[in-house]
């Protein structure tokens, strides 16, 4: 099959990663964040209001050292690497401490996605976090939107270290809990077959089984209505 191309799957693997802040989302805006903010949290805040709309979110200048959005990058980072699963770490505040200095090289944009009352934007780079290894990957900003006004937003970064972790963990458990030899899921897996992108980037790859498995389950979930339904029907009218 022919592999679709890279902006396409882009904007893919952003409209699944927004997916996937949704519920932390909710839990960050059930524990009230904007309360007793420190000045740095303000900064950060700011930041966050201002990567919603700024069209230059994603050009290097707003990654220099003294940039606009350098604290984005320096908290989500920090906040990607404390322990915890990425629920925790999403729903968690900025970190009170100051997070270590961030380089910040290879800034390019991805396409913006928009399913209201959810938006997000992403930007593609490199950091460097104090003396760590750098690490390529992604800054997402994603937002709810409620009564016209921004109720809750989200910073994160996601490396492509661990996209691949969590593309490799989840076949894992496809394997171990899906029974490949059911008919019906055999059915949904011929009706759309497997992705195979051109690029060996892993979010483009994790994009790809992302969207087909979203399909499936669709198709499953359509299936088991079916059968429900005619199973009532069968008892109603029997």
């Amino acid at each position: 099959m022919t592999g679709l191309s890279h902006p396409s799957f882009s904007r893919t693997r952003a409209a699944a990663a927004l997916r996937g802040t949704l519920g932390s989302l909710s839990l960050m805006a059930a524990l009230g964040l904007g309360a007793c903010a420190t000045p740095g949290q303000e900064t950060y805040q700011n930041a966050l209001a201002d990567a919603r709309t700024d069209p230059a979110l994603c050009s290097a200048d707003s990654y220099a050292p003294a940039g606009k959005y350098t604290t984005l990058v320096a908290e989500s980072w920090l906040k990607a690497h404390q322990p915890g699963n990425a629920d925790a770490q999403d729903a968690a505040p900025p970190p009170r401490a100051d997070p270590p200095p961030v380089t910040v090289s290879g800034v390019s944009a991805m396409p913006d996605v928009s399913f209201p009352p959810y938006s997000q934007r992403a930007c593609r780079m490199t950091v460097q976090s104090g003396t760590n290894p750098p690490e390529t990957g992604f800054l997402t900003v994603a937002y709810f939107i409620h009564n016209d006004r921004v109720d809750t937003s989200l910073a994160r970064w996601d490396s492509d270290g661990a996209v691949s972790r969590y593309y490799d963990a989840l076949k894992e458990k496809v394997r171990a809990g899906v029974d490949m030899s059911n008919p019906t899921l055999q059915a949904c897996m011929k009706h759309f077959p497997a992705l195979h992108p051109d690029s060996t980037d892993p979010a483009v790859q994790q994009a790809a089984v992302s969207l087909r498995a979203l399909l499936i389950r669709h198709c499953l979930a359509d299936h088991a209505a079916l059968q429900n339904l005619y199973s009532d029907m069968y008892f109603i009218h029997r």
